[in-house]
């Protein structure tokens, strides 16, 4: 069969940067999407990059140390596509690289955990045939805290098994890999406000400004873009330079609270010198006991 479709993706972003004395600090929005972008009415978006650097100026720089932590979509999005999305591609498991080869049908995390990849989804990654003109379905890697699938092309199915095929995927001219699409934690049952009245005392982190993963040791570190102090359950002062250490395993264990506020971020994934449109998401996670590390 020969499959051919059409797609148009577009999106921009934004960066501001302010500055007091010796004092450097930027803000970032960004925009993508598969539904056709409108220009109009998106200065908005520069005044809060701009509004972030210059309320990045006053923040403090946070304490390091084990204490519970608040994700945000946007970095739980990241922990569920770098941590656990690539964990689960079968070419990494047949490598004998990844920490999830073994585990399947293990309790890794706890049960109110699911993170899912779905290509089906119009989304940044949506595809609606894979690289070698599978359809793709959505799979659920972790179902109620057990891993549950991995991701596959037709090869890695053969050779490992468990999990579908439909996730093979290549840049323009290249040949196809496993890769992932639309990766995302499922929402829980709580509210916003209750994970952070839960938090009690500890850290609200928000954003992402990169980091890095080691999929075959199970470890993982990310930079966060800013984030809250949490006092008394409530948000109190805004703190800069902090990032979130952890093991891959565990942390999945020590989710404690998944919100119900589920927000899908797009951006593009490298893997083998091949970059791809994907998108993941989150709610607002409660993680407890996170290793986080600060200047101040």
């Amino acid at each position: 069969h020969e499959y051919t479709y059409d797609i148009c993706r577009s999106g921009y972003s934004v960066s501001a940067v302010a500055k007091r004395g010796d004092i450097i600090q930027a803000g970032r929005e960004s925009e993508h999407t598969i539904l056709g972008l409108n220009m109009r009415h998106k200065a908005e978006k520069g005044r809060k990059a701009a509004e972030r650097a210059v309320s990045l100026l006053d923040a403090k720089p946070a304490k390091g140390g084990i204490m519970d932590a608040v994700l945000d979509q946007e970095l739980a999005g990241v922990f569920a596509h770098e941590a656990v999305g690539h964990a689960s591609e079968g070419d990494l498991v047949k490598e004998g690289v990844s920490v999830l080869k073994g585990k399947m049908g293990e309790k890794i995390g706890n049960g109110i955990v699911n993170v899912v990849d779905d290509p089906t989804l119009h989304e940044f990654g949506f595809m609606p045939v894979d690289g070698e003109g599978v359809k793709p379905v959505r799979t659920e890697i972790i179902k109620n805290g057990v891993l549950n699938s991995y991701l596959h092309n037709r090869q890695t199915l053969a050779a490992v098994g468990d999990g579908d095929a439909g996730h093979a995927r290549a840049q323009t001219g290249e040949v196809p890999i496993v890769r992932m699409s639309n990766t995302f934690i499922e929402n829980g049952d709580s509210s916003y406000d209750e994970v952070i009245a839960e938090c009690k005392n500890g850290i609200l982190l928000k954003g992402s400004r990169g980091g890095q993963v080691d999929p075959g040791r199970g470890v993982f570190q990310f930079n966060a873009e800013y984030g809250y102090l949490i006092e008394n359950g409530e948000i109190a002062g805004m703190v800069r330079d902090l990032s979130l250490t952890g093991d891959i395993l565990k942390t999945l264990h020590d989710i404690a609270l998944c919100a119900d506020d589920r927000r899908m971020n797009p951006g593009y994934c490298g893997k083998s010198g091949q970059n791809v449109p994907v998108t993941d998401g989150s709610p607002h996670l409660l993680l407890k006991n996170a290793v986080i590390g600060g200047m101040g």
